[in-house]
């Protein structure tokens, strides 16, 4: 016999709730997460090394848009933009902003190595997940990645028709973000995505002196990707992107000066450097602001413009159990920069750059299944590549300055 008996009903609303409470918990407990960490498909769980994946969904719903963007979710990764360069850092270690070098925290792209720091700043979209592997990665990744590497893998087509589009619109700034996708098959054999992205913004920062919001942002982003089952043992997969993302002003505000260096050098340098801003600015206390309240003053007209292109293509061979698996690349990139270097309304420090490259890369690997008592990677990598990078600084208010008030002598190198 059952017996009928009544609840207060904020008793069997916190019952309902608990109880989708312990579902949802136990659905999360059950999912699986799958990286390729160590070039095969394998559980997170699995991997023996430090790996965070952030997924594409989490990508989107969190508005992570750029390499920056991902600091606020992955613990120990730091990344920052300069005005001379950028800068990566996993545990506190990485390369810094020196042009000769590049970087410690590798960057990949669909298994491409993407070494300079000036890719980093590309913009995210249609992304199936990003690993972040911590410490170094020589072995599987190679390419001085000493202090980690950031792989990240783009979506790829679907077997079935999926079409997407999505937009933002903030006032405050004046951002407007669209993104638009298809994806689905062409044939029985053939399947192709496409994504786009456009994305605009005015800028969260006064320049007091050009009378403009910085950092002015203008993205655009294209990707084509098609796959291929020639057969039941092979497959390929080919992936073209353009990408053109340029930046007006940037996000550097002078917040806090630094004591002068002990003795007569700090003296000499800092009174002089005190000296000059004042002369060049006319006297003008905004220009020498060091208050984190939102306006910087540079007096420079300073962009970056940035293309880049790539051309992937990917092929699998199943050898029995073992995977063969081919992954080509070729990216090239180019950008003109204009740095107001001394981040003041005083003509006395800049900086122009120039860099145009190119690249092309082989893989071959050969993999086991995995799971078995030895797992095993047996693989070769070619890489070439060819830089051509120019830098010139300017320093005609502050040269004119010292011959007029130091009688010829300068205290920063002529123009380069």
């Amino acid at each position: 016999m059952i017996i009928p008996t009544r609840k207060p009903i904020v008793a069997a609303l916190s019952a309902f709730l608990l109880a989708g409470a312990a579902g949802a918990s136990a659905q999360a407990m059950l999912e699986e997460v799958m990286v390729t960490a160590q070039k095969r498909a394998q559980s997170l769980q699995d991997v023996p090394i430090s790996v965070n994946a952030v997924g594409g969904d989490k990508l989107a719903d969190s508005g992570i848009e750029k390499l920056e963007d991902m600091t606020a979710y992955v613990p120990n990764l730091s990344m920052s933009e300069t005005g001379i360069g950028t800068q990566i850092f996993i545990r506190g270690i990485g390369s810094g902003i020196n042009q000769g070098f590049e970087q410690s925290v590798g960057q990949y792209v669909d298994g491409i190595y993407y070494g300079r720091a000036q890719l980093s700043r590309a913009p995210f979209f249609d992304l199936e997940r990003i690993e972040v592997l911590r410490g170094p990665q020589g072995i599987l990744f190679g390419k001085n990645s000493i202090a980690g590497a950031l792989s990240m893998i783009t979506a790829k087509p679907t077997d079935d028709l999926e079409m997407e589009l999505s937009g933002t619109y903030e006032p405050e700034y004046n951002t407007r973000e669209v993104t638009a996708m298809i994806s689905g098959p062409i044939t029985d054999t053939v399947a192709g995505r496409l994504a786009v992205r456009s994305s605009k913004t005015d800028g969260y920062l006064e320049n007091t002196v050009l009378n403009r919001d910085e950092p002015n942002r203008d993205e655009q982003a294209i990707r084509a990707t098609v796959s291929w089952d020639v057969t039941d043992s092979l497959d390929v997969t080919v992936k073209a992107e353009h990408d053109i993302f340029d930046v007006k002003g940037r996000q550097i505000e002078i917040v806090k000066e630094l004591d002068a260096l002990p003795g007569a050098l700090g003296g000499l340098f800092g009174n002089t450097y005190g000296a000059a801003i004042s002369t060049l600015s006319g006297g003008n206390a905004l220009l020498t602001d060091s208050v984190a309240d939102g306006k910087r003053h540079a007096n420079i007209e300073e962009y970056s413009e940035n293309s880049v292109d790539n051309l992937t293509v990917t092929a699998n061979y199943s050898l029995g159990e073992n995977t063969l698996t081919l992954v080509s690349g070729w990216a090239s990139y180019e950008y003109e920069e204009v740095c107001d270097c001394d981040f003041t309304g005083a003509d006395i420090f800049g900086l122009t750059t120039n860099e145009e490259y190119e690249q092309f890369s082989q893989e071959v690997r050969i993999v086991s299944p995995g799971g078995e008592t030895v797992d095993w990677i047996v693989g070769a990598f070619y890489n070439e590549f060819k830089l051509d990078s120019l830098a010139l600084e300017f320093t005609p208010g502050f040269d004119q300055w010292a011959v007029d008030n130091l009688g010829g002598v300068q205290l920063r190198p002529d123009s380069l």
